[in-house]
């Protein structure tokens, strides 16, 4: 793989920060590209979702501290992410929804309209993150024997490239995503799909992983997008 993606000066830039920064403007572009498309404040909403972004950015961190919590045993390996990464993406999705519902109410705006858009722009971030994930030796699954597995730094024996796989199917969701976010909707459909696809694609890749903790977020994700979708659409689940 190809953790550091080159260095200028003696200061190495990551292949995950790399991405991670480009899935951060892409999701931004997204957002922006939709919000001109259905006449909303451009500028209110790119303020909401840069609050929305950074929020969810702390939930990461948190999480992943509470996670790992035997190893950050001061309180500066708690804010030297630099030197000491890791970030949780559950916990970066359930602070990111907490600031939106919060963030569109103070500001009147109609939060499953706004959460559709936020979903399609996490989904453009997701993508390019992962790649990041696979550059940087992250996120990788068990040894297998499988053709498309490949060497990760840092481990032994070869391991498929669940990043990857993961990168491509969200694309194939975008890109379907995207036209229905184009057109009219029941506002909270893609937002719920959005999360029922999430679930459903960690639950599935998660049984190549040794991650218990991720077989449960998934279903909780899931689950809550399932309860979404049948409450925005006043459909009964029977």
């Amino acid at each position: 793989m190809l953790p550091t993606l080159f260095t200028i000066e003696r200061v190495s830039i990551s292949s995950f920060g790399f991405f991670l920064s480009l899935g951060f403007l892409f999701a931004v572009y997204l957002i922006w590209r939709l919000a001109r498309a259905w006449d909303l404040p451009e500028e209110k909403i790119l303020d909401l979702f840069f609050l929305t972004i950074f929020f969810g950015f702390i939930g990461a961190r948190i999480f992943f501290i509470i996670l790992n919590f035997e190893f950050f045993d001061n309180l500066l390996k708690m804010i030297l992410i630099t030197k000491y990464p890791g970030l949780s993406f559950w916990g970066g999705l359930l602070g990111g929804w907490l600031a939106l519902y919060f963030l569109t109410k103070k500001m009147s705006l109609g939060f499953w309209q706004i959460a559709d858009i936020a979903a399609v722009g996490l989904l453009g971030g997701i993508i390019l993150g992962d790649i990041g994930c696979f550059l940087g030796g992250c996120g990788f699954g068990n040894v297998s024997n499988f053709f498309l597995a490949v060497p990760a730094i840092g481990l032994v024996g070869k391991r498929l490239p669940l990043q990857l796989f993961e990168a491509s199917i969200f694309l194939f969701f975008l890109s379907k995503f995207w036209y229905l976010s184009t057109h009219f909707h029941i506002h909270g459909k893609i937002v719920s799909l959005s999360l029922i696809f999430i679930g459903l694609v960690k639950l599935f890749l998660g049984l190549w992983k040794n991650q218990g903790q991720e077989a449960l977020f998934a279903s909780i994700t899931f689950g809550l997008g399932l309860v979404i979708f049948y409450r925005v659409s006043k459909r009964h689940f029977l």
